[in-house]
């Protein structure tokens, strides 16, 4: 009977140096290296990737899969590394994301205590940061010791993206009216029976963003419940975007979700307050103490952002 509790699934394209960045991290950690296994799936690559991971089998317990290269399939490839995983949790991670040296210990931990299948969002100092903070911060990332560049990162400010809304609408995103939304798959981890009930992800997303939210949506109508560790830490190695316009891309895929379940959450998509864009859960938290205020009596105190969601 197989010991693998914990699959971190990891697709790639032609980056063989990050993905060994990658995977030196996955060797620092602090799990039993018998409880975890490392599945790489290959879309449609021509480098040396294969390669890289196989350097890597003496310390690690790696799978590698290739498929043909037609396209953009990111959700196809961690659908494939999905079903050839045996652990009973899924942690996808990008390539060139780097996990500090307990996160691993984090997720198995978290998913263990639950009594309820849950989605585990982790956290990514430097994601998404701008071009110029990218070329600072080269000179002092260091892949051979992410607990230290993490550190660094901190101090420096570069935090995860969505740290904003952490300080806006709290760490505790169960709270929140649409935690899918930040179900994106750089960092994050849940049950694979339950990934599998939910139907993986939609493979005819075949441009970047949207598939992984878009399983998000279908985790939240099973009723997982989603939680936030700041102990989950990794940090994105800094590199240039593959996408140049991610806004209009993940304006796309945000309408495409909306049309594809019509929720009353994803309803809020692509609404502007005010000339103003934000964040799903803070379109939804500021519309809806809009109609709060509205519909209260004079003097009546404010409802809280529980209330109000």
């Amino acid at each position: 009977m197989s010991s693998v509790k914990i699959s971190v699934v990891i697709p790639t394209y032609n980056r063989s140096e990050l993905l060994r960045h990658t995977l030196v991290a996955l060797q620092h950690q602090t799990l039993d290296p018998a409880l975890f296994e490392v599945v790489v799936v290959d879309d449609g690559g021509s480098d040396d990737s294969e390669a890289v991971l196989r350097s890597f089998a003496d310390s690690l317990n790696v799978k590698y899969f290739w498929q043909e290269d037609e396209g953009f399939r990111a959700g196809k490839a961690r659908n494939i590394g999905t079903a050839i995983a045996s652990g009973d949790y899924v942690v996808y991670i990008d390539t060139g994301v780097l996990l500090g040296s307990t996160t691993l210990q984090t997720h198995l931990e978290t998913h263990e205590a639950s009594a309820y299948p849950t989605v585990m969002i982790g956290y990514v100092y430097g994601f998404e940061v701008d071009d110029a903070t990218i070329e600072g911060l080269m000179t002092s990332v260091d892949h051979e010791d992410t607990d230290a560049t993490i550190e660094y990162l901190h101090a420096a400010d570069a935090l995860d993206i969505r740290e904003s809304q952490y300080a806006d609408l709290g760490e505790n995103i169960t709270s929140w009216p649409a935690p899918f939304d930040i179900f994106w798959t750089c960092h994050v981890s849940a049950e694979r029976d339950e990934l599998l009930k939910a139907g993986l992800f939609d493979e005819s997303f075949t441009s970047w963003g949207g598939e992984d939210v878009d399983l998000g949506v279908r985790l939240f109508q099973r009723n997982n419940l989603f939680l936030m560790d700041r102990a989950a830490r990794s940090f994105h190695w800094p590199h240039a975007k593959e996408v140049s316009d991610l806004k209009e891309s993940s304006a796309s895929a945000a309408d495409r979700i909306h049309s594809k379940y019509n929720l009353w959450t994803t309803s809020f998509y692509g609404r502007d307050l005010q000339n103003e864009k934000y964040s799903l859960n803070k379109v939804i938290k500021i519309s809806r103490e809009h109609a709060a205020r509205a519909s209260r009596p004079a003097h009546a105190p404010a409802p809280s952002f529980d209330e109000a969601v």
